[in-house]
């Protein structure tokens, strides 16, 4: 009975051991197959510019023009207008307006009348993108008006007011520009030279004269790489000419995706001739 007991005891002291080595602080350790959940480093939120004002002003027809405007940081800024191309709208020049203001331009993009927010008039009925000689003269007066609405605004000097359009945004700027000689620089992205049948813009470049002009197109947009070479062969005087023509980029704003030095390259140009 006594032997019985001795070994039973024998067992337990055994177990006990095995146990306490198992669980110690030896040289191996068991490894767990579940892995601890990765603390994702803290990011610092990037600081955010000023954000732009959203404005309306009324054109042609009662039509109710609406824009982005960026605001100056200090009083005599020069001044930009944006114009956007065909079936898109103001929010295509965001990153470009936003950049320009924080190197001290005032700027204003507009969305065209029947894009974006410009779709209806001050009586709430609706308006739709049109392209007849109608339509283009009321377009040309709401790039009238959004020039004078920029050129009013508290701390821009209204002698140093540039425009950049795209497409036929384009084709607005320099028609508008050749009639108007309050316009210090145009910049035109994919330009036409007849869009729609009735934007002719050779005679516009050629009543623009000798100030500061810059043509940028793709070859992969030939129609617009084949104005760029017609337009800058109106231009009588090639001084303050500036041309950009890449072999692909696409058309209007999304050369900015594809040629991100174009940016760089409209800053400087805006800077040699607007500062």
């Amino acid at each position: 009975m006594v032997s019985k007991t001795l070994l039973t005891l024998a067992f337990l002291a055994i177990a006990i051991i095995f146990t306490a080595c198992g669980s110690g602080g030896g040289s191996e350790t068991a490894v767990s197959n579940t892995s601890p959940t990765a603390l994702s480093p803290v990011e610092t939120p990037k600081p955010e510019g000023p954000k732009p004002d959203k404005v309306t002003f009324e054109s042609e027809g009662g039509a109710m023009i609406v824009g982005s405007f960026y605001k100056p940081a200090k009083a005599g800024s020069p001044g930009v207008l944006l114009l956007h191309q065909w079936q898109s709208d103001r929010q295509s020049w965001n990153e470009f307006a936003a950049d320009l203001q924080k190197k001290g331009y005032s700027v204003l993009a507009i969305d065209g009348r029947g894009f974006g927010e410009s779709v209806k008039d001050k009586a709430g009925k609706e308006i739709s993108p049109e392209r007849t000689d109608e339509a283009v003269n009321k377009m040309l007066s709401d790039v009238n008006n959004a020039f004078e609405f920029l050129a009013k605004q508290e701390n821009i000097d209204p002698k140093r007011i540039g425009i950049i359009g795209a497409s036929y945004g384009s084709s607005l700027a320099i028609i508008f520009a050749g009639a108007n000689d309050k316009v210090k620089a145009v910049g035109l992205l994919s330009p036409g030279v007849n869009y729609f049948g009735n934007m002719q813009t050779m005679p516009a470049v050629e009543s623009y004269g000798d100030r500061p002009l810059m043509l940028v197109a793709a070859k992969d947009d030939p129609e617009s790489a084949a104005a760029v070479d017609k337009l800058s062969d109106a231009r009588k005087e090639k001084n303050g000419l500036n041309l950009r023509v890449y072999e692909i980029g696409g058309h209007g704003t999304n050369i900015f995706g594809a040629k991100p030095g174009l940016k760089k390259d409209l800053e400087t140009f805006l800077e040699g001739n607007l500062k």
